[in-house]
């Protein structure tokens, strides 16, 4: 639950410096516009977190402050390894740590990889088994922690 909680969706204005002088009566439009830029800077900057597999879409995340549904192009994508084998099922940003599934091939772990791409939100894994004897296994086995940075532009 939020701990901010905005009636309306706050907006950014640029507040002329004169506004300010020293004498110079200040405006009930200029605070208006003042409370607006503040209630802006509380929410510019906010971060989402889950847990998501191979195949799987971040959502677009949703301020809980004030409704704000950010696009794809205000977000940048951060992420750990959760575990290497696979997962029960779906997780699509859950917040509950996921049941970690066995391992899709046998043998050792031998390389992983990952990624999120930033035009669709589509997160990718791969892990590699080596077993004995010189045979690879590639799955598309592991779970994510994604963190959204998530910055309005307006």
């Amino acid at each position: 639950m939020s701990s901010l909680t905005l009636a309306a969706e706050p907006g950014f204005t640029e507040i002329a410096d004169a506004s300010f002088a020293a004498g110079a009566a200040v405006t009930d439009a200029t605070m208006k516009s003042l409370n607006s830029g503040a209630k802006f800077a509380a929410v510019r900057n906010e971060q989402f977190w889950g847990y998501y597999k191979n195949g799987e879409t971040i959502v677009l995340p949703i301020s809980p402050a004030d409704g704000y549904t950010y696009s794809l192009d205000e977000l940048v994508y951060g992420f750990s390894w959760y575990w290497t084998g696979s997962a029960a099922g779906a997780l699509n940003g859950t917040h509950t740590a996921p049941t970690r599934g066995a391992t899709s091939a046998a043998g050792n772990a031998l390389q992983m990889g990952a990624s999120i791409d930033p035009a669709t939100g589509l997160v990718e894994s791969s892990v590699s088994y080596y077993t004995p004897g010189g045979a690879q296994n590639n799955t598309h086995d592991g779970i994510l922690l994604v963190t959204i940075h998530a910055q309005r532009m307006r």
